[in-house]
């Protein structure tokens, strides 16, 4: 990856950190469509994740489920990138 892509995913990555633990709008993102998906879906399965450990209601096959999901939303964003998704 080009040192600008790095930079630019750096960015990306720092704003998404943001919504995920602030909540608020998930920020707007421009750039190749497929690419933008999948970060998008990383993000929001992070901040589900995140939000259900958060709940003292939820249950361990809720943890679960969003587990999963987060795993493969992160599995699909390395695959696309080239570099684990960290959040």
């Amino acid at each position: 990856m080009a040192k600008n892509q790095e930079k630019l995913l750096a960015e990306v990555i720092g704003e998404m950190g943001r919504y995920i633990l602030e909540g608020g709008e998930i920020p707007k993102l421009s750039g190749d469509q497929e690419q933008m998906k999948i970060i998008r879906r990383a993000t929001l399965a992070s901040r589900r994740l995140y939000e259900a450990l958060c709940d003292e209601r939820s249950t361990l096959d809720t943890i679960a489920v969003m587990t999963d999901e987060k795993r493969r939303a992160a599995a699909d964003f390395e695959r696309t990138f080239g570099r684990p998704w960290r959040l």
